[in-house]
């Protein structure tokens, strides 16, 4: 029985990895408000954000943050949560724009600032670096803290 298993098993994922049918490289339309994408993009901003929370209360439940790496953990888990709740807000923002925030093509592009939402879209845009680096920064330092810590291997 177990031999006829070990048998079938890697056949069938022969099977499931060769018989797909042809789909396009990139869906078009996935990042359109209302389409099943952009529930699923959204929803995974939250999950994203809820799993950060979650690693920073079970640090703090089981009290390592007395430990250098793990602080600095923390901190870039905070930022990530705070960095998905932007992406949230401005996708959001981005797909319940009425007027587009670029005009015009090429080098005779503009942007048209004109009320709080397309100024949220804009920011929401180009924050992105300001959140991002510092946090992949620290989550790079506390792994590096927690492997260089005495009896780490």
């Amino acid at each position: 029985m177990r031999r006829r298993f070990s048998q079938v098993c890697p056949a069938v994922f022969v099977l499931v990895l060769l018989s797909p049918r042809c789909v396009l490289a990139q869906w078009v339309t996935w990042y359109r408000f209302g389409t099943e994408g952009s529930y699923v993009h959204e929803i995974a901003h939250l999950f994203f954000a809820f799993s950060m929370l979650f690693f920073i209360y079970e640090i703090f439940h089981a009290h390592l943050q007395k430990f250098r790496g793990f602080r600095l953990l923390v901190w870039a888990w905070a930022i990530l949560v705070f960095w998905n709740l932007d992406a949230f807000i401005g996708h959001w923002a981005d797909w319940t724009l009425q007027n587009p925030v670029i005009l015009g093509q090429g080098w005779g592009r503009r942007l048209l600032m004109y009320d709080f939402q397309t100024w949220l879209v804009y920011f929401t845009k180009i924050d992105h670096f300001i959140l991002l680096v510092p946090a992949f920064l620290l989550f790079y330092l506390g792994l590096r803290a927690l492997v260089q810590k005495p009896g780490a291997e």
